[in-house]
């Protein structure tokens, strides 16, 4: 096992066939783990930046008086009750952290939706193939009535968590591979005690969209990134302006910190470059959340081109029990949201750690002090 210290953040069922929606995280590890993979060089990007938490909260602050018209635009989306394809975990490989002791999680309280608190899982899935997918963005999205707060946390997707749907633990973000929305979200509430029943998937087709659709959007950008987001479009998403050991080989949009306008594939690079930096995901989550706050004032801004972003990004979202009544109802109170503020700043406690395969993976030391820190965030209590 080696120990890199903490980092600060960011058809056929296995076993017994169970895939309960509401899995338990024992209090002993079972030497499970699918973190024996070659490393995928294509970066799966961070492509919910165009989802529900800009799809609907930017239309509702806009007004109500578009109601009607964004009711016609979202028969384009995809509304799910049910995941379409079975769990297959076929895929996995055995895997395990060596003299990884995790946490009893049964004392706390799994938190779900009440009178003022809405929770979400927005989901960044790369199927440009078509086939399944890991989700390598994963972020609660908390609507908070009580604080009228709009709260986004990253949970990145090498964390080592308890699958109920193996028996065992994993990476999270094979979950939604292996079982789709209920093996996420299974995972997701075994692990943090959410019971988080509605989510959403975009691709990277919708997040280039999007952008594109608003005519770019301005984006505070790093020093370490902003080498790496290439000034013309390469024409592959997997192309940055550097290469993998970091070597300049075409221009970029700059060499200096400072607010950038964006257009498509530069916010797609941004999104997805990690190698820019010492902590990897937990900088290019950070990077993605920006975005995200940079599409939403950028909307806001420009409603008049908000009908742009709809007919190009909702043909590629998919709506896990999430009603169209329910967004509508979103736009028909859109002044309740007008001075909602848009929080980005918890972070989870990471400790860098190797499998008996020798994958990098991430555990969450302390793990019941910071689900009692993550809760108090979101609910304000």
């Amino acid at each position: 096992m080696a120990d890199a210290g903490d980092l600060r953040m960011n058809d056929q069922p296995r076993g017994d066939g169970k895939t309960a929606r509401h899995g338990k995280k024992p209090q002993k590890q079972v030497p499970l783990g699918g973190a024996n993979k070659k490393k995928r060089r294509r970066i799966a990007l961070g492509s919910v930046l165009a989802s529900l938490g800009v799809i609907c909260l930017a239309i509702a602050i806009v007004g109500n008086t578009m109601l009607d018209r964004f009711g016609s635009s979202l028969d384009n989306a995809t509304f799910i009750e049910n995941d379409v394809l079975p769990p297959d975990y076929s895929g996995y490989q055995e895997d395990e952290v060596v003299d990884y002791a995790p946490e009893d999680l049964s004392t706390l309280e799994v938190r779900g939706n009440n009178d003022y608190v809405t929770n979400y899982l927005l989901i960044g899935v790369d199927s440009r193939d078509g086939e399944r997918a890991r989700s390598d963005t994963n972020i609660i999205m908390s609507i908070n009535d009580k604080t009228k707060t709009i709260k986004l946390v990253s949970i990145l997707r090498d964390t080592w968590v308890y699958n109920p749907g193996l028996g065992g633990y994993d990476r999270i973000n094979s979950a939604y591979l292996y079982a789709g929305f209920d093996g996420l979200l299974s995972t997701v509430e075994s692990n943090f005690c959410l019971d988080i029943d509605q989510a959403v998937t975009v691709d990277f087709h919708g997040f280039e969209a999007a952008i594109d659709a608003l005519g770019g959007i301005d984006v505070e950008v790093d020093e370490d990134g902003v080498s790496w987001i290439p000034k013309e479009n390469p024409g592959n998403p997997d192309s940055f302006a550097k290469d993998f050991y970091g070597n300049q080989i075409r221009e970029p949009i700059g060499y200096e910190a400072g607010t950038y306008h964006l257009a498509g594939f530069q916010a797609l690079a941004f999104c997805r470059v990690r190698y820019a930096y010492v902590d990897s995901d937990i900088s290019r989550q950070r990077n993605q959340r920006r975005v995200i706050s940079g599409l939403i004032e950028t909307a806001v801004k420009n409603p008049g081109k908000i009908f742009n972003v709809l007919d190009a990004v909702l043909g590629d979202v998919t709506l896990y029990r999430v009603s169209k009544g329910e967004i509508l109802s979103y736009v028909d109170n859109a002044t309740k949201y007008l001075g909602y503020k848009i929080e980005m700043d918890y972070e989870f406690l990471y400790q860098n750690m190797t499998t008996a395969g020798g994958a990098m993976v991430l555990t969450l030391p302390n793990h019941e002090q910071q689900l009692m820190d993550l809760h108090e965030y979101l609910y304000g209590e």
